[in-house]
């Protein structure tokens, strides 16, 4: 409550005690008067009536009635008795009438009204006694209406008081307290308004000091504006790379998972997006082995080169940011699933890019992580699903896009939607490739071409590549036809080049009901290109669908077709279903063969696999080579085909439609 109406409130209280205090003293005045009243006339009257009977001609009864009748028969008296010398009662008239007056405010103001008496003799002898009362009928309803004449004075003073405390605020908030309201949010919204002049005395004080309050203000304003800016910078962009930090982030990611405005917003035909994190994972060692400048001066050209990429790739309105020290964040608002993962494949190829050196001759290594969300989606728990993901990737030991835990669904309703969407139409309408790469011997005889099958979309500037698309694909149960499209892309190859081609295919679809019935059909087509085709499988298979690839490598027999097994270092379980199967091949990679040059016992069971792969007539390949050193400890232990980036080459890729 403001003052000004404490003050009104106060002074209402305090006229309303007094008149109320005036009611009370005015009626208790009127009460104890008519009080005193009644009693001087029961006394008058007694005295007098005493005298009259003591006359001796008023002696007999009849005359002592008629004059006790007579006074009593005057209406002023409700009791007239007149008794012995004994106390018997002789004459008695009296009456029960009662006055107009409500009974509760006889009983708040109740009237003292004794009776008196007076002695009759004759002489010196007692003749009797007489005993008036005067009535209260008529000081009663006097009592009453004065009290309500009273009554309707003090309302009457407390309405009139209570208009003018009513008009009295609003004319001040009116004439000044709205107008210097006014100017003080004019104030506070940097309007400053013009000169205001007191149209009250005594609130010349106020403003003037409003007044200068504003010039003071007006004064400091553009400087204060000046450091809010510069502060505005400083709390939302990192000061090394000039990215937006993490409150900056966290805000904009709130922003678009607040479901209203995604309702609203220009974003409302394609809601959510997605959101990537990648991680240096060796910025503590880089901190330590390159001065502070270099590493700044390092991580400002990267941003520069992923803003570039970003713009090239024509990605609307991406916020990138850092969130720590070795964190990135990359925001893709309204973003298919299709569009954001070959962003991320894009961030990869640019991190590697920009590697440096750490530690004994090694290169820095990134981490990433990428996940889909939606309106009303938790920021909490998409963040903790990205670090679980990132902590993931690196046990893992790659820089591949991690997309999720394996205890979490990997495709939001949106996400399935539009993955559904692309590799629907793909398969509709054909629109998948190989890609080739060559698989040589050490001297760089080529041994066969190997395809990856490539995904074609509207929402992509570049096809996607089976690693990044069969996941979903998975999801989704379409693997089966993803991977009869490898076949018959590589079946149309073979019939126009010589040479042989590998093509790989999804642990899922060997299960797929339909799927080794439409193989084995095509290939029974085209026996002479089959003999010169192989399909390569994941190492977990042989454990977890055994019978599937059991079914599968006796297709191969039918046709002429081979069976290579791949990420057999990931699966060594696999070794006890070797002798049960007919392969063609067998793949060590990842980061068994990264290892490789500082483990032993990693040599010692290559070696143990070599063995068991000879004996069996299986070839056995490495892949993932990292450098010279591996390659010669390979070559060293009898495995003369390999792949990777220590063989020194980088073969050319081609495409086929």
């Amino acid at each position: 409550m403001s003052i000004l109406r404490q003050l009104l409130l106060s002074i209402t209280l305090a006229i309303a005690i007094i008149l109320l205090g005036t009611l009370a003293l005015s009626v208790t005045a009127a009460r104890d008067y008519l009080s005193g009243q009644l009693q001087v006339q029961s006394n008058d009257a007694a005295v007098s009536l005493a005298l009259s009977l003591s006359q001796p001609a008023n002696s007999d009864r009849i005359t002592q009635e008629l004059l006790v009748s007579a006074l009593f028969d005057g209406g002023h008296f409700s009791l007239v008795k007149l008794t012995d010398p004994q106390g018997k009662v002789v004459i008695s008239r009296s009456t029960e009438a009662a006055a107009a007056v409500p009974g509760w405010f006889q009983r708040l103001v109740p009237l003292s009204n004794k009776s008196a008496t007076h002695v009759v003799t004759d002489g010196w002898r007692q003749l009797g006694e007489v005993t008036l009362t005067a009535t209260d009928i008529y000081a009663w309803e006097t009592l009453w209406g004065s009290s309500l004449r009273m009554i309707v004075l003090v309302i009457s003073a407390g309405v009139v008081w209570a208009l003018f405390a009513f008009a009295l605020v609003r004319w001040i908030e009116k004439r000044l307290l709205a107008e210097v309201g006014e100017q003080m949010r004019a104030i506070g919204r940097g309007q400053w308004g013009q000169h205001l002049a007191p149209r009250v005395a005594e609130f010349s004080g106020i403003t003037d000091a409003l007044n200068k309050t504003r010039e003071q203000l007006r004064a400091s304003s553009d400087e204060q504006n000046a450091k809010i800016e510069s502060l505005q910078i400083e709390v939302n962009q990192d000061p090394v790379t000039g990215l937006a930090n993490r409150k900056y982030f966290i805000n904009e990611f709130l922003r678009e998972l607040d479901p209203d405005r995604a309702l609203t917003g220009a974003g409302a035909a394609m809601p959510g997006g997605h959101i990537l994190v990648f991680r240096q994972r060796d910025l503590g060692a880089i901190n330590r082995h390159m001065p502070r400048e270099f590493v700044d001066q390092w991580l400002r050209t990267l941003v520069d080169r992923l803003r570039a990429m970003l713009e090239n790739m024509q990605v609307g309105e991406p916020v990138l940011a850092r969130l720590n020290g070795s964190d990135f964040a990359l925001l893709l608002a309204h973003c298919s699933a299709p569009k954001a993962i070959m962003v991320a494949e894009r961030l990869r190829a640019e991190l590697r890019a920009a590697r440096i050196p750490v530690g004994e001759g090694g290169l820095c290594r990134w981490v990433q992580a990428l996940a889909d969300y939606a309106p009303g989606a938790q920021v909490g728990d998409l963040l903790g699903r990205l670090d679980y993901a990132l902590m993931r990737g690196e046990s893992s030991g790659d820089d591949h896009v991690q997309l999720t835990s394996d205890d979490e669904p990997m495709l939001s309703a949106n996400s399935e939607s539009s993955w559904r969407q692309v590799i629907t139409a793909g398969i509709e309408r054909e629109r998948f490739t190989l890609s080739l790469q060559p698989l040589s011997f050490l001297d760089g005889q080529l041994l066969r071409q190997e395809a990856t099958l490539m995904l074609h979309s509207e929402d992509a500037s570049e096809p996607i590549p089976a690693k990044l698309f069969i996941p979903a694909a998975i999801r989704l149960d379409l693997s089966a036809d993803c991977d009869i499209q490898a076949v018959r892309l590589a079946l149309s190859w073979l019939t126009m080049n010589a040479g042989e081609l590998t093509v790989r295919l999804s642990m899922p679809s060997l299960g797929h009901q339909n799927f080794l019935l439409q193989l084995e059909r095509m290939l029974a087509e085209k026996r002479a290109q089959a003999s010169r085709l192989l399909v390569e499988i994941d190492a977990h298979a042989l454990v977890e669908r055994h019978a599937e690839v059991a079914a599968l490598c006796r297709v191969a027999a039918k046709s002429g077709m081979r069976v290579g097994v791949r990420r057999l270092a990931q699966q060594f379980n696999a070794l006890s279903q070797l002798h049960n199967l007919q392969l063609a091949y067998v793949k060590l990679g990842g980061g068994f063969v990264g290892g490789m040059a500082h483990s032993i016992g990693s040599q010692q069971l290559t070696v143990s696999v070599l063995e068991t792969a000879r004996a069996l007539n299986i070839a056995v390949y490495a892949e993932d080579v990292p450098d010279a050193v591996t390659r010669n400890i390979l070559a060293n232990l009898g495995i003369d085909i390999m792949s990777g980036p220590g063989l020194g080459q980088r073969p050319d890729a081609g495409m086929v439609a």
